[in-house]
């Protein structure tokens, strides 16, 4: 694993260079040229600091970024919907909730699609997308060598560090920030640690080696010398916790008011560029990525009041470049945000008591870090990434001070909604958990003491006899044992056995031996990790229990319910408490993985996704693009995949009205995965959705949802919570509109309330 994170190091230092010069080279040929302004300028070209009416060459503002935006926003729409906005969140998803897979073409798209932003005047830095960018690169590594699914996320996660340490010449606290921006709260993903070290020291030696190892801004000696100073910084912090809740708030009432538009999703892009555009005329300084703008504050030699002007104007480019979709990152503009709203409380304090003699440059420093901690949630990596900037720990005291303080004011917001609040609620430690703890518990221990002797039937047991034992008991299943050597034959097909009766003059003639089954068996010693696996996987409710001998003679049977409570009683067990008390005992809880057929629809969508613009005129054709962009697991045979849908459309068609179709094969286990999963897309035109028979006067399908679900009642379960949720008009209409993912989420979730499991009295309420 070594030489693969070394590898990746390099391969994103080089990823870095050829990105940050398509960015500059797209800069100069747009801006620079016809307005004079380089908007991927370093700190060492400072912008001027007056306000200036808009004249000349400054009216190309207007139309430039425009252009680039509109750019951005068409690539986006139709090759990868995921690059639009900041790459930091679209890297926190995949690590919690896609596996780690990013789709190959990705990180190509991000790459123009920023470089066009950026490069046209976007308020957006380049340390997110390319993050993102070594970060896909991560996913494919992680692909092309076969890794585990946990291997692959930590590839994504040391890439997404290599890419902002190369490029931001600060590679510890790009590994610190990897690690920790996973989090609303302070924790840390310390698997991901060391590999990002790794990783960003060799993409940052291989960019220096070519770029050079000057600084991004030219900061003079600071210093910190007086206690006293605390109390000016006191207030920085409030600033920037105030400023922080501001600028979260505005990014993301914009995306919702851009995404809500019944417009095209590239056209709320193009208006975002134009309105940037028009701030620009007025506020030059604030378009583009804004090191010029920080190294203003950081010089010292400007007004208070200018600051703040500039600082709200750069708020307002920011926000309106990430809300609208424009392609890049959040991570610059936030420094250079706070390191203006730093220089200006420096400047308020000297002008207000001079005889403090605050240091503009340290304030400037410490403002990046504390108004970076109030809007992402990462106060540790910012007092690191000080450290790396001053070259030295003068400011460690005011910077801790102020990061915390801001970090602890904002906490409860955050401008990345896909953060885990920690690594408790993530979802791939809980589950990592669950798993950790069923496995210390086996079969005999979870089996409940005094529970009755199950009823078996031998293979000649009369049908009305088998009815009168579903009747007359709580079992789910009925061992067939052979009546001779007293080892287990299969279990009666509960389902078959439904479906036969009240058939008239079956009675006599049908025996158990024509329901048989094979049954669901597991040992005594088992773990019930490899149980549940097993029941989740067959779709029953329990599971026969059977002696580790040649007859394999009966011992039990074991329901999900007893799986649960043995689950509980581990917890509690293995739980701290006062000395002297016991484990108190809570209502048992219910595992939405443990309910036979509960799925989630928001999480289906999130691992499947939404894709737009389906190519083809044809129902095959359309069948064919949808599986190839669609966001499957790497495990998923996508040809086998293509192959069912069509046979199953063969047997019928699975239009449903009001212009939906729900495609899906007979089960997502034949394909190459047991997950639920949720795919919606909408093709360019409507698409005839129909038997051959009905030719032209087959039903236009405009919504077509992609549905993957193990066989049975998960698969049932799936079927029918997405039905239920379409026959909302406004979902549809929000569809057809390209809503982003996380509305489509919300919507699902708010119609579907019959999908999730009811929560027990004494749980916590959904989150």
């Amino acid at each position: 694993m070594l030489g693969i994170y070394g590898l990746l190091g390099i391969i994103a230092g080089l990823v870095a260079l050829l990105f940050v010069t398509l960015v500059h080279w797209t800069g100069q040929v747009t801006l620079a040229a016809a307005a004079g302004i380089d908007p991927t300028a370093h700190g060492l070209a400072t912008v001027e600091a007056g306000f200036s009416l808009p004249a000349g060459e400054r009216w190309w503002l207007l139309l430039i970024p425009t252009v680039g935006f509109l750019i951005s926003g068409v690539l986006s729409t139709y090759l990868a919907p995921e690059t639009m906005g900041t790459g930091t969140g679209a890297i926190i998803d995949t690590y919690h909730r896609r596996g780690g897979v990013i789709r190959r073409r990705v990180p190509f798209v991000k790459m123009l699609a920023s470089a066009a932003t950026i490069g046209s005047g976007g308020s957006a830095g380049v340390e997110g997308p390319v993050g993102f960018i070594a970060g896909g690169i991560g996913s494919t590594l992680g692909r092309l060598f076969k890794l585990s699914t946990s291997e692959r996320r930590i590839l994504v996660m040391a890439g997404f560090a290599a890419g902002i340490g190369a490029v931001f010449h600060a590679p510890m606290a790009a590994s610190m920030f990897a690690a920790e921006v996973l989090y609303k709260e302070i924790d840390i993903e310390h698997e991901v640690l060391v590999p990002s070290i790794i990783a960003s020291t060799l993409a940052y030696a291989v960019f220096g080696a070519v770029q050079g190892w000057e600084p991004i801004w030219v900061v003079p000696p600071v210093r910190f010398e007086s206690i006293v100073e605390l109390l000016p910084y006191l207030i920085l912090a409030i600033v920037c916790a105030t400023a922080g809740r501001f600028f979260i708030f505005l990014e993301h009432g914009l995306h919702r008011v851009f995404g809500n538009l019944p417009v095209p999703r590239w056209a709320p892009v193009m208006l975002g560029g134009l309105l940037v555009g028009a701030i620009g005329l007025f506020f030059p300084q604030v378009i583009g990525v804004g090191y010029g703008l920080a190294q203003l504050s950081i010089n010292g030699h400007t007004a208070a009041g200018v600051l703040v002007i500039l600082a709200i104007a750069k708020m307002f480019t920011s926000a309106l470049t990430a809300g609208s979709g424009g392609s890049g990152g959040l991570f610059a503009p936030s420094l250079v945000i706070g390191g203006v709203l730093g220089g200006a409380v420096a400047a308020a304090t000297n002008a207000i008591a001079p005889g403090l003699d605050v240091d503009p440059a340290a304030f400037a420093i410490v403002g990046m870090a504390g108004f970076f901690a109030a809007v992402i949630n990462a106060p540790l990596s910012t007092v690191i990434m000080v450290s790396e900037l001053v070259g030295n720990y003068r400011l460690l005291v005011p910077t801790l001070w102020v990061c915390i303080i801001a970090w602890f004011a904002a906490r409860k917001w955050n401008l990345y909604l896909e953060q885990s609040a920690n690594r408790m609620t993530a979802p791939g430690h809980v589950a990592d958990m669950m798993t950790a703890v069923l496995h210390r518990i086996r079969v005999a221990d979870a089996m409940e003491p005094g529970k009755p002797t199950p009823v078996t039937v031998s293979p000649n047991t009369k049908l009305h006899d088998l009815v009168q034992h579903f009747a007359m008991t709580v079992q789910g299943v009925f061992p067939i044992v052979d009546p001779h050597h007293g080892g287990l034959v299969g279990v009666v097909d509960g389902w078959a056995l439904r479906r036969t009766v009240g058939e008239s003059g079956m009675d006599e003639m049908l025996v158990a031996a024509d329901f048989l089954a094979p049954a669901l068996t597991a040992r005594p010693d088992d773990s019930l990790d490899l149980v549940v696996e097993r029941m989740s996987r067959a779709g029953y409710d329990e599971v026969v229990v059977v002696a580790d001998d040649v007859k394999a003679t009966l011992v039990g049977i074991l329901s999900r319910r007893e799986i649960v409570s043995a689950y509980h009683r581990e917890m509690l067990a293995t739980a701290p408490h006062p000395e002297g008390e016991a484990p108190a005992v809570a209502p048992p809880a219910v595992a939405l993985e443990l309910i036979p057929g509960a799925v989630n629809l928001p999480d289906a969508l999130a691992r499947g996704g939404v894709v737009h613009a389906l190519r083809g005129t044809t129902r095959s054709e359309v069948l064919a693009d949808l599986v190839e962009r669609a966001t499957l697991p790497p495990e998923v045979d996508r040809a086998l995949l293509l192959e069912q849908l069509k046979q199953r459309e063969e047997l019928g068609s699975t239009y449903v009205g009001d212009g939906v179709a729900f495609p899906h094969p007979s089960s997502a286990d034949s394909v190459g995965t047991a997950t639920p999963l949720l795919c919606i897309a909408t093709p360019r035109k409507p698409v005839p959705w129909g038997s051959e028979a009905e030719g032209e006067n087959a039903p236009r399908a405009e919504i077509i949802v992609l549905l993957l679900a193990p066989q049975g009642s998960g698969h049932l379960a799936l079927l029918r919570g997405v039905a239920r949720a379409m026959r909302d008009a406004g979902l549809r209409r929000d569809i057809k509109k390209h809503a982003p993912l996380r509305h489509l989420a919300a919507r699902l979730d708010e119609l579907s309330p019959a999908t999730r499991p009811a929560v027990t009295p004494g749980d916590p309420a959904e989150r």
